[in-house]
């Protein structure tokens, strides 16, 4: 690969950049491609924040299927197209160069509650956003050395530099791991700058010192706390729940507007495991296994039938592969797998 011309690679370079849209699509079988993508932002930060960006124009673009409300499409059309006129003022042309996928693209990734919001947040003065792509973990410190752990196919949002006077706040898509620094001894006498807020989809994690784990996919948030205490907010209007305060052990999910599950766990140390195994699993459904495939590798699973989704592998799973974990599931669970190509399983009952 010729290396040199991506150190002035801008948005639309990307976007337009087959190798590097086939490893964000989770296609690129190339190795040592792969390792160059992977570690493109550190070794060529002048053009990492374009490169963030694209990563998350692409993911959206994929993920966009339809639209949930109706009513409100001429609404959001009219904001994205003036969104564009106000960045093609910023940037002349850039838009009207790009391609017809790169424009449906960027549309698509407006067009979402999360990357409209995502698009205004880096828009803002020196914010920054780190990706994770396929089968791909990163730890990260932020400004305050607290040290997050990004699992596949993750992004985080934060500003580049924090005021000591404002709270400390991160926007988190997808599956992370805070060890938050702890500013603050005294719970009743908390200044905004000892506040740490972290923002996904409908609810506001706030902490004072702490780790706890986050996942957000498929319209729904899962929280898990580790050591401290966090206090939950959500977000979507006025018949939401209330508040929740958390202890070490506790979990919840969340979607809908609705709290699903609060349960306690008997060893907290157990939710930060995916942090240190490639694939962990505990009482795993297969339902559960699919997605982390799906989710983390960017496999598509085909099923013989829905109902073998319920099956149950219980207790632990710690493997270093995929490979490994096909050969858990079809020798625990009365199913077969067959792999019709590199990122393709048809799951069948029955062996």
């Amino acid at each position: 690969m010729n290396n040199e011309k991506y150190i002035t690679y801008t948005l639309e370079d990307f976007l337009d950049d087959d190798n590097f849209v086939r490893w964000v699509s989770g296609k690129e079988t190339d190795v040592s491609v792969g390792q160059f993508w992977s570690e493109f932002p550190v070794k060529y930060p002048s053009a990492a924040a374009n490169f963030d960006f694209a990563v998350s124009v692409i993911r959206t673009y994929r993920s966009q299927e339809v639209w949930e409300n109706k009513d409100n499409k001429a609404h959001l059309l009219d904001r994205i197209t003036a969104t564009i006129a106000a960045e093609e003022s910023r940037r002349p042309g850039i838009f009207r160069r790009m391609n017809i996928w790169v424009r449906a693209a960027a549309i698509a990734l407006l067009a979402t509650a999360g990357g409209y919001l995502l698009y205004n947040q880096l828009s803002r003065p020196h914010m920054e956003m780190i990706a994770t792509g396929y089968g791909e973990k990163r730890t990260i410190t932020l400004p305050d050395h607290s040290v997050v752990t990004l699992n596949a196919t993750t992004s985080i949002t934060f500003q580049e530099k924090w005021d000591t006077t404002a709270p400390r706040e991160v926007w988190i898509d997808g599956e992370a791991f805070f060890d938050v620094a702890h500013l603050n001894r005294d719970t009743t006498n908390v200044r905004p700058g000892q506040r740490f807020l972290v923002h996904s989809k409908g609810l506001t994690i706030e902490v004072l010192g702490t780790s706890f784990n986050v996942r957000s996919r498929h319209g729904r948030t899962k929280v898990g706390l580790v050591t401290g205490k966090i206090q939950v907010g959500f977000n979507d209007g006025p018949r939401s729940p209330k508040a929740v305060v958390m202890l070490p052990g506790d979990y919840i999910e969340y979607a809908d507007n609705q709290l699903l599950l609060t349960k306690k766990i008997n060893k907290p140390e157990s939710i930060k495991r995916w942090t240190q195994v490639p694939l962990t699993f505990t009482d795993a459904t297969l339902g559960e296994i699919i997605e982390t495939l799906q989710d983390n590798y960017g496999y598509t699973v085909k099923l013989s039938e829905q109902s073998i989704r319920k099956l149950k592998i219980e207790g632990d799973i710690n493997v270093a592969n995929v490979e490994e974990l096909l050969t858990v599931i079809t020798t625990t669970l009365n199913v077969r797998v067959e792999q019709p190509s590199e990122k393709e399983l048809i799951i069948a009952s029955g062996k």
